[in-house]
This record gives C-alpha cells, sequence and structure tokens, in this order.
C-alpha cells in the first residue's frame, strides 16, 4: 500500500494540470513568433557567445541590440535541443503546475478543503492562461507569485528577514532571464512601503492619544492606522528592509550588457506605439475574453477580500489590487493579478466571514488552518512523471500528449505550407539575401530559414516608435510604400501572413502588375518580384 503521504491532494492536483496543460496548449504555446526567435536567439548564444548587435534584420543590421532575456532564451535553445518543441512544451507545463500546486497547497494549509483550494487556483489558473507562451515572460509570472509568498510570510511572522534577504539572488537571476523583474521589485517596495507608513501612523496615532489621554485606557474602537498589521516595529527594521529593496533594485545591473540592459527595459516600458499598436499592451476591454476573466477574478477577490475587512489589515492582501488597476491600462499584466491574487486568497481566507460563516455551519470547505508547512515529499511522484516523459521524448518515442510529435506549430494559425518553399528560396540564394515580411511573421522566417535577413519582427525595442507606426500605417492604410521599400533594400521575396482582415499590402500585392504569387495557404502567402524580362513583356 503507498504511504499516507503519496496520496496528497497535490500530487492528483499537479498531474490534473500538468496533463490539462499538455492538451490546452499543445499549438497555443508557440502561437506567439516570439517562442520561435527566442529559440534561435539561444541557439546562436550557446554556438557564438552574446551578440551586441542585431543579428537578424537587413534594416537595422549594425544598431545596437542585446538579448536581453538571454537565461530563459539559453534554456529554451537546450530544451529544443534535447526533444523539441515536445520537451519545450513538457517543461513550460510543468513550471505551471508546479506553481499553481505550490500555491494550492498553501491554501489548503490555511484552511481550505481541497475542492474549494482546486476551484479557486484553477480559476486563477485559467485567468492567466491567455499569456501561457513559450517564451521566458513565463518566469516573471512564476517570480511575482515567488515575491508576494514572502511578502505575506514575513508579514506574518511565519518568516524571519531571511526570507527576503533570499530575494536578492533571486532577483538577480530573474534579471537575466526576463525584465519583468522591475515588476517583483515594485511590488517588494510598495509593500515595504505601505509597512513604513503603518508604523509611523501607529506611532503617531499612540503618540498622540499618550499626550492627550495620559491617564484614560485607549478607544475601544481602534483607528485605521492602529487596525492596520505591518511587521516594522523600529528603525533597525525599517532600515534593514529599506535596504532588502535596494539591493534587489541594483541586481538589474548584474547582467553581461551592464547599462545597455537598463537602457533595453526604458525603451520597452517607455514605448507610445507598442500600446496603441500591440494587443496585449492595450488596455483591458471587455469586449475580449481576457479582459472578461480578469475582471470576473478581479470581482471575485474584492469580495473575499471584503469579508476581511472587520480583521486586522494586511498590505500584502492591497497588492493585487494595484496590479488589477495595472492590468486594466495593459492587458498584459492580467496574469500577474491573477496570480498575486491566488497567493493573496489562499493567505486571507482564515481570517474572512466566509471562513467563519462556513466553519459556523458545519460546512467541510472550512477546516482548521494547519500550524506547520506541508511537507513536498508529493513532489515525487509528478517528478517521477517529468522524468520518465523527458525519457521518451529525449528517445525520440513517438506518442500522444508525452512523447514526440505531440506539440508544434498550429495549422490553423501558422502558414506551415510556406516553410517548404521559403526553405526552397533560402537553399538557392546567398546567406543574408533579404526577405520582406510582415511583423507576425517575423519569428516564423527567423526559425524555419535563419539564413535569410527579415525586414522586421517584435522585438519592438529595436525597431522605435517611429519605425513601428510607419510599418503599420504602410501595411494597413498606405500599401503604395512597399515600392519604395523594396527600392531601397533590394529584397525580391514577400511573406505575409494572411488574416481575416486582409491587410492592405496583401492586396496591393496580389493586384501589383511587379510582383506575382508564388504559393499562398490559408494563412499566408509569398510574392516573388518580377524580373525585368517579365516586366518588359507585359
Amino acid at each position: 500500500m503507498l504511504r499516507s503521504w503519496y496520496c496528497r491532494p497535490e500530487v492528483a492536483f499537479a498531474l490534473l494540470v500538468w496533463l490539462g496543460s499538455q492538451f490546452v496548449f499543445r499549438y497555443v504555446a508557440f502561437e506567439d513568433p516570439g517562442a520561435l526567435w527566442h529559440t534561435k536567439i539561444g541557439q546562436r548564444i550557446l554556438a557564438d557567445g552574446f551578440m551586441r548587435v542585431d543579428p537578424f534584420t537587413f534594416t537595422f543590421p549594425d544598431s545596437v541590440w542585446i538579448p536581453q532575456q538571454w537565461g530563459g532564451e539559453v534554456g529554451m535553445a537546450l530544451a529544443h535541443r534535447a526533444g523539441g518543441f515536445d520537451t519545450m512544451l513538457a517543461l513550460m507545463n510543468a513550471g505551471v503546475a508546479l506553481l499553481f500546486t505550490w500555491i494550492f497547497s498553501r491554501a489548503i494549509r490555511n484552511g481550505m478543503h481541497p475542492l474549494l483550494a482546486a476551484m479557486i487556483v484553477a480559476g486563477a489558473a485559467l485567468t492567466c492562461a491567455f499569456h501561457f507562451f513559450a517564451r521566458p515572460h513565463m518566469a516573471t509570472i512564476a517570480g511575482m507569485a515567488i515575491v508576494m509568498a514572502a511578502i505575506l510570510d514575513f508579514e506574518r511572522g511565519r518568516a524571519s528577514a531571511w526570507r527576503l534577504w533570499w530575494l536578492i539572488p533571486f532577483f538577480a537571476l530573474w534579471t537575466n532571464v526576463h525584465g519583468g523583474v522591475l515588476g517583483g521589485v515594485f511590488t517588494l517596495g510598495l509593500a515595504v512601503a505601505g509597512w513604513g507608513m503603518i508604523w509611523l501612523a501607529r506611532r503617531a496615532s499612540e503618540g498622540s492619544q499618550q499626550d492627550k489621554h495620559n491617564s484614560e485606557p485607549m478607544l475601544s474602537k481602534p483607528s485605521l492606522a492602529r487596525r492596520a498589521n505591518g511587521p516594522i516595529r523600529s528603525w533597525r527594521t525599517a532600515a534593514l528592509l529599506i535596504a532588502i529593496v535596494a539591493a534587489c533594485g541594483l541586481t538589474a545591473f548584474v547582467n553581461p550588457f551592464g547599462m545597455e540592459m537598463i537602457r533595453t527595459w526604458k525603451k520597452i516600458v517607455g514605448s507610445s506605439a507598442m500600446k496603441e499598436l500591440v494587443s496585449e499592451h492595450q488596455p483591458l476591454s471587455l469586449d475580449h475574453t481576457a479582459g472578461q476573466v480578469v475582471v470576473g477574478l478581479g470581482i471575485f477577490y474584492a469580495i473575499m477580500l471584503a469579508g476581511a475587512w472587520k480583521k486586522p489589515l494586511r498590505v500584502g492582501w492591497f497588492l493585487p489590487l494595484v496590479w488589477f488597476a495595472l492590468g486594466v491600462q495593459s492587458i498584459r499584466q492580467g496574469p500577474l493579478f491573477a496570480v498575486l491574487a491566488a497567493v493573496a486568497m489562499a493567505d486571507l481566507w482564515p481570517e474572512t466571514i466566509w471562513y467563519e460563516l462556513l466553519k459556523k455551519h458545519g460546512d467541510s470547505l472550512s477546516r482548521e488552518p494547519e500550524t506547520q508547512p506541508r511537507s513536498w515529499r508529493w513532489l515525487a511522484i509528478p517528478a517521477a512523471c517529468l522524468v520518465i516523459v523527458l525519457g521518451l521524448q529525449f528517445q525520440g518515442v513517438s506518442a500522444p500528449v508525452v512523447g514526440r510529435n505531440w506539440a508544434g506549430l498550429n495549422p490553423k494559425s501558422q502558414p506551415l505550407e510556406l516553410i517548404e518553399p521559403l526553405k526552397d528560396y533560402a537553399s538557392r540564394v546567398p546567406a543574408g539575401t533579404p526577405i520582406f515580411n510582415d511583423a507576425n511573421l517575423g519569428g516564423f522566417v527567423i526559425y524555419h530559414a535563419p539564413q535569410l535577413k527579415i525586414f522586421m519582427d517584435d522585438r519592438f525595442e529595436l525597431y522605435g516608435d517611429a519605425w513601428l507606426r510607419e510599418y503599420a500605417d504602410a501595411v494597413m492604410e498606405h500599401p503604395e510604400k512597399f515600392d519604395a521599400w523594396a527600392e531601397t533594400y533590394g529584397f525580391e521575396r514577400a511573406i505575409l501572413a494572411v488574416t481575416p482582415e486582409r491587410m492592405k499590402l496583401e492586396e496591393y500585392l496580389a493586384n501589383s502588375p511587379k510582383w506575382v504569387e508564388v504559393a499562398r495557404c490559408d494563412r499566408g502567402v509569398i510574392f516573388r518580384k518580377k524580373t525585368v524580362a517579365e516586366l518588359a513583356s507585359r
């Protein structure tokens, strides 16, 4: 008979999340063009070391560009080398399963029945899911959850200052995986600022009460400042926490590129064109499913938090609301709100009136919180399953869900039929030959025909706002600009995505006397520039 710790609910939850993710993200994980070019960058770093100029375009060939997500890119390249898209998917989903099972375990420890914990945590995971792509940004979703848990544990006195000191090397690692580390520093700094204000307000309140009522008892109805909880009790603690935040912020300089990394982040954060033109950077919209689920979780979290209003207030519980507001401004932040809300709900549950009501009426969904952390021994079975799956993939065994030839590019959204014509063209021209492509197919060309030079992709920090607006104006409104580009850069092939909205540029080239279609499928088309002889024979 299996020992009881093998039968923990965490085991079932982890396996269900992993298997479900294997089905759901089989193709979805690679629909973002970054999944392809990030992998290629990682391969180049492993082969030739770091680069400091753009290696892919003919439009910005000598421009400064650094692989600021190099740690994640190298990891993606190693996974791809081991087992292609299948191993990349398996490892991404294993990370997702581990993250949300850890949150699920924290919820059980704090008095949630496994069924209730599963529903709440799974709901948060589904809210994040619209942004689950095989890209380094997945590390930021996990990193934000870890920072949130550290804040709440320190705030409750369940962890010493060492838990926060430990964040310094963690942030140094995060810096070299994804620029979302800035969000982690911001969140930690916001928590420390909140604790500091509570402590100063409490000191001021207690001093005032002592002056006015030196011989009277404290008021029976405490002020908001006295109801709020914070871990700061002295100037020494305040100084310690400020030092930790400063050290975490300084980890941004722990990278191979020095100040260039900071300048790159500044370009990305400060780009107004991205907010105008790129859907994932635009404000939340209730016309889209992503916006609807984020708002739905926001309402649920507000209801959960309202149930704890009569208990001592904690700064950590309000941090998800900050990220909800940021998510309204940019839907890209929606998953960060969701994962912070999941960690916070696991923490505040036993403080809510909803917990008390369920407990009062004898409902099994409300249990006594556990005094000790839950064991990690449950991880043995999911880890063993992952090792078996990776073994099958490394050996090249084809099998649904767990083996090779399961994951890949989506034939319903990617122009897979154009891969062979693209490769054939690349094999017949010198390395570095330019090809025009629309931005959404930049990663597609980089991955399948890396010897060609592309027009652009979605590395927006390279191109700048003026270029982005010029490109968008050309492909959507004024396709006649394409002729000037062709004359300037000398490309003789163009590959475009075919969308339901149909870019004006595709229609323009289809009717142009200078260009002829050579390959087409439901999701893409390749055009060839006519030769001088063909133009003369018209």
